[in-house]
């Protein structure tokens, strides 16, 4: 890997932190700003490498903090078993797929997603829907994370289609990017893409997001459920916009 200027080391880092806040504080956003950042001066499989070790150290982290709050259990195991042969399947098209025409469709979906809500600011599925829904959204995330370094579009707008209290949100959520941090490391190195080097650069990025973490938790608890709900939807529109942007560049 070339030498990295010391500015841009420091735009990283500071996005890290950036992402380890908003991790903090909704369960997710830490590889939407690391990655997008990291992608801006490299590419996108240098975001995802970096983020390999900090993805598995966050949310483990967040599972054992809201554990008891994961729910609904059946829905959460769903949701994380799907998530390990998209896992794999999407790392195995990582080199391959058409990524400006996945991120322009999931973009427009969730553009959907936001305009129902705009209409309908009560709309929600049914646990019932949700249950059945679990494992296909899990597999669909899982190759979201392989292809694009980031399953947060899909789990957000699929959990917040449930209004999830916080603790739940944070504990289902997080348990759902566990399971994709913890088979994406192994099939990157499979694939050939994650060296001892960067195992120990991924290292070193857990740093800034585990401080920034900890300051994320401590806001966000002081957010009311209306507010909390705003945030979310607010995190899904700029991955929209992202995803739309990506997608026509």
């Amino acid at each position: 890997m070339d030498t990295i200027d010391p500015i841009v080391l420091l735009t990283i880092v500071i996005a890290l932190g950036v992402g380890g806040f908003f991790k903090g504080a909704t369960g997710a956003g830490a590889p939407l700003v690391a990655v997008t950042i990291i992608a801006a001066f490299y590419d996108v499989t240098m975001g995802i490498l970096v983020m390999v070790v900090p993805n598995i150290v966050m949310n483990a982290r967040q599972v054992w903090s809201y554990y008891s709050e994961i729910q609904p259990a059946r829905m959460a195991i769903l949701l994380s078993l799907g998530a390990v042969p998209g896992m794999i399947m999407g790392t195995a098209l990582l080199a391959s797929a058409p990524q400006d025409v996945l991120q322009l469709s999931l973009g427009l979906f969730i553009g959907c997603y936001l305009g129902l809500r705009i209409v309908d600011p009560q709309f929600s599925i049914s646990a019932r829907t949700a249950d059945r829904l679990g494992l296909p959204t899990g597999v669909l995330g899982g190759i979201m994370q392989g292809v694009v370094g980031t399953s947060a579009p899909i789990g957000l707008l699929f959990l917040n289609s449930q209004r999830l209290a916080r603790p739940m949100f944070i504990g289902t959520i997080s348990s759902f990017f566990l399971a994709n941090s913890i088979v994406q490391a192994p099939a990157l190195w499979w694939a050939g893409l994650l060296t001892l080097q960067w195992v120990t650069i991924s290292a070193l990025a857990v740093i800034p997001v585990w401080i920034c973490l900890t300051l994320g938790n401590r806001a966000a608890k002081k957010l009311s459920p209306k507010a909390f709900d705003r945030l979310i939807l607010i995190l899904l529109a700029v991955l929209a916009v992202r995803l739309i942007w990506r997608g026509l560049m």
